[in-house]
C-alpha cells in the first residue's frame, strides 16, 4: 500500500517509517502555467545544414567533425544533435473496447505520437506591390492545391495584421484568405519628382554619405527649382529633411514587418509538431534593425521554428533610371548623377532582401529569389526542411552590451561540402532571470513533439468514463531518481522537479495544461530508499471523448535536465 501525497505523488510508507514527524519534507503544489515570457539566454544555438556538391544533405557527421568559432575564438560545443524533420504516420492508439460508465481503462504505455505540420504563410502586405502580391498568392494557392496532405494545417498571416487566417485544415478558407490579400502600406508612397528612395535616404540620414546627398540635392534642384543653382543650398536642406522623413517612414514599415514575424514565431510555439514559416515580400530595408533580426533568429531557433523566405519580385532585372514606368526616375541632366542613382537603386534591390535572407539562412531555412517561378519557390520553401545539426555553446565572459559576435562553423575535413550556418548573434543587453529562463525551457519542450530523454521518465494513461459526455483522464509519470542531481544542504538532499502535462486536440490546439512542482527535502536514508522505487506523479483531466495528444515534460531544477514524452489517447464516444 502506498502513501498518497497531495493526491498525486506516491511512494512506499517504509520511507517514512522510523523518521520523526517532519524529518523529511516532500511537497507538491499546483502551479498556474505562465508560458508568455521572453528572456535572453546565455546559450547560443547554431543550426547547420551540410550539403555535398550535388546539394544532397549530409547526415553522417559527428560532433568531432565540427569546429565553432566566436569572434575567431574556438568554442566548446556543449550540445550536439542531428535533427531529421519528417512527418510521422498518424498514431494508432492502443485498441480499447467501450467501457461501461465508472470503469477505468488503461492505454498501452507506448503508442506513437501524431505529428502535424503547421505551415504559416506570412505575406508582407506593407511592402509588396499588388502585382507581386497577386503573383505570389496565386502561386501559393496552386502549391497548396497540389501538395496539401492530411495532417497539414495552414495559416495566412500579414504584416499589417489585417485579413489573417489562423491554422486550419480547410483549404477553402485558405483560398479565400489568399484572395483577400491586398497591399496595405503603413504610410503613403511618395513618387513625386525628387522623392528620396528609402535606401538613398538611409545613406544620407544614417551614413552621412556625401555622394547620396549630392544626388538627392541635384534632383531636387532640377525638380523644384528648374536647375537654378542659386537655390543649391535650399535644395540641399530639403534633401536632408526629405531623407530624414523617408528614412523614418521606411524604418517604421520595416519594423511592422519584423514585428509581425516575431509575433508569428511566438504564436507557432503554442502548436506541437513541425512548424515553419514562408515569408513572402517584395523586400524591405533592415539596415538599422539588425539587432531585431538577431532577436527573431534567437527566438525561432530556441522554439524550433524554421523560417523560409520568398522574394515576390521574381526575376531580377537591371534597374533603369530613365524608364518613366519605374517608381524612381533620375531627374537630372548630369550623366554622372544618373549613373550614381542607378547604382544606388541596384544596391537597394539587394539590400531590401537582406533581412529575409538572414532570417531564412540562419534558422536553417530556404531563401528563394531571382526567379519568376514562384510556385517552385513555394515547393522548396514550404517543404519539410533538410536534416540539420544543432550546435550549442555558452559564451564565456559575455559582455551585456548588445554587441555583434561573428560566428564561423568549419568542418575538420570538409572537402567538397557546403556549410549553411548562422553567421552571428547579438549579445544580450541585460541579465536574464533564471526562473523565467526555466519557464521558457519548459514551454519550448512542451510545444515541441520531439521526444527527449535526459531524465528516465515513463508515462502511462488511464481514462475513467463518467457518462456519455464526460471522461476523467489520468496521466501517470514515473521518474527514476538515480540520475537526478540533488543539492546537499544542512544534511538534506534538495531538489525541485517540475511536471507539466498538456493535452492537444487533433488539430494541434492546446486544450488544457497542468503544472505541478515537487519539492524534495530528504535525509540520506529516505533518499536511498526512494531511489529504489522512484516517484510517480498522477495528473487528472476532466475532458470530453475524442482523440488527444498527451505531452508530458519533466525538468530537474538543479541540473536543468529535461525530458519530454508523447502519448496518443483515443476515447470513444
Amino acid at each position: 500500500m502506498a502513501v498518497l501525497l497531495a493526491g498525486c505523488l506516491t511512494f512506499a510508507p517504509s520511507l517514512l517509517r522510523g523518521q520523526k514527524e517532519g524529518a523529511d519534507d516532500v511537497s507538491t503544489r499546483d502551479v498556474q502555467p505562465t508560458f508568455k515570457m521572453q528572456v535572453e539566454r546565455n546559450l547560443v544555438l547554431v543550426r547547420v545544414v551540410v550539403r555535398d556538391a550535388k546539394g544532397t544533405p549530409i547526415e553522417t557527421l559527428r560532433k568531432e567533425d565540427f569546429q565553432l568559432f566566436d569572434r575567431g575564438k574556438p568554442q566548446t560545443i556543449s550540445h550536439f544533435s542531428l535533427e531529421k524533420p519528417a512527418l510521422k504516420a498518424a498514431a494508432k492508439p492502443a485498441e480499447t473496447q467501450p467501457e461501461s460508465a465508472g470503469k477505468a481503462t488503461e492505454e498501452s504505455p507506448n503508442p506513437p505520437s501524431t505529428l502535424n505540420r503547421f505551415l504559416a504563410l506570412y505575406f508582407d502586405d506593407v511592402h509588396t506591390s499588388f502585382e507581386d502580391m497577386a503573383h505570389a498568392r496565386d502561386a501559393a494557392d496552386h502549391y497548396l492545391a497540389a501538395s496539401f496532405q492530411a495532417g497539414d494545417r495552414v495559416g495566412v498571416f500579414t504584416a499589417s495584421g489585417q485579413k489573417q487566417l489562423d491554422f486550419t485544415p480547410d483549404l477553402k478558407q485558405v483560398h479565400q484568405a489568399l484572395l483577400d490579400l491586398r497591399p496595405r502600406p503603413v504610410v503613403g508612397k511618395d513618387n513625386s519628382c525628387g522623392a528620396v528612395p528609402p535606401y538613398e535616404a538611409y545613406l544620407i540620414f544614417t551614413q552621412n554619405d556625401p555622394q547620396a546627398l549630392a544626388v538627392a540635392t541635384d534632383e531636387i534642384l532640377n525638380c523644384r527649382y528648374s536647375g537654378d543653382t542659386r537655390n543649391l543650398a535650399q535644395a540641399q536642406t530639403e534633401a536632408q529633411a526629405d531623407a530624414a522623413r523617408a528614412s523614418s517612414q521606411a524604418e517604421m514599415e520595416s519594423t511592422a514587418a519584423l514585428r509581425g514575424i516575431e509575433s508569428l514565431v511566438r504564436h507557432l510555439t503554442t502548436f506541437p509538431g513541425q512548424r515553419s514559416v514562408v515569408i513572402v515580400s517584395s523586400g524591405f530595408l533592415t539596415e538599422t534593425l539588425r539587432y531585431e533580426l538577431g532577436e527573431i533568429t534567437d527566438r525561432a531557433l530556441h522554439a524550433n521554428v524554421i523560417l523560409n523566405a520568398l522574394d515576390a519580385r521574381g526575376l531580377y532585372t537591371p534597374v533603369t533610371t530613365s524608364d518613366a514606368s519605374q517608381r524612381f526616375v533620375a531627374f537630372t541632366s548630369h550623366a554622372g548623377v544618373t549613373g550614381q542613382k542607378s547604382q544606388m537603386l541596384e544596391q537597394s534591390a539587394s539590400r531590401e532582401s537582406d533581412g529575409m535572407r538572414t532570417l531564412a539562412l540562419e534558422t536553417g531555412g530556404v531563401f528563394f529569389n531571382n526567379s519568376n517561378d514562384l510556385e517552385a519557390g513555394f515547393r522548396r520553401a514550404a517543404a519539410l526542411p533538410d536534416p540539420y545539426y544543432i550546435l550549442a555553446f555558452s559564451p564565456q565572459n559575455l559582455k551585456l552590451d548588445g554587441g555583434f559576435h561573428a560566428l564561423k562553423v568549419k568542418l575538420v575535413s570538409g572537402a567538397g561540402l557546403a556549410v549553411q550556418a548562422r553567421r552571428g548573434y547579438f549579445a544580450p543587453k541585460k541579465l536574464d532571470d533564471p526562473s523565467v529562463r526555466e519557464k521558457e525551457e519548459i514551454q519550448e519542450a512542451l510545444f515541441s513533439q520531439d521526444e527527449s530523454r535526459e531524465l528516465p521518465v515513463e508515462v502511462r494513461t488511464q481514462f475513467f468514463v463518467k457518462n456519455n459526455s464526460e471522461v476523467q483522464l489520468a496521466v501517470l509519470a514515473h521518474l527514476d531518481l538515480h540520475p537526478v542531481h540533488f543539492r546537499k544542504q544542512e544534511g538534506r538532499n534538495l531538489d525541485n522537479l517540475a511536471f507539466v502535462t498538456a493535452l492537444f486536440d487533433r488539430d494541434g490546439h492546446l486544450v488544457t495544461v497542468q503544472e505541478k512542482i515537487v519539492q524534495l527535502r530528504l535525509r540520506d536514508a529516505t533518499l536511498t530508499a526512494l531511489l529504489d522505487r522512484g516517484l510517480t506523479l498522477r495528473t487528472h483531466f476532466d475532458i470530453k471523448p475524442g482523440t488527444y495528444l498527451v505531452r508530458t515534460v519533466v525538468r530537474d531544477s538543479e541540473s536543468g535536465q529535461i525530458s519530454g514524452l508523447n502519448r496518443t489517447v483515443e476515447i470513444p464516444y
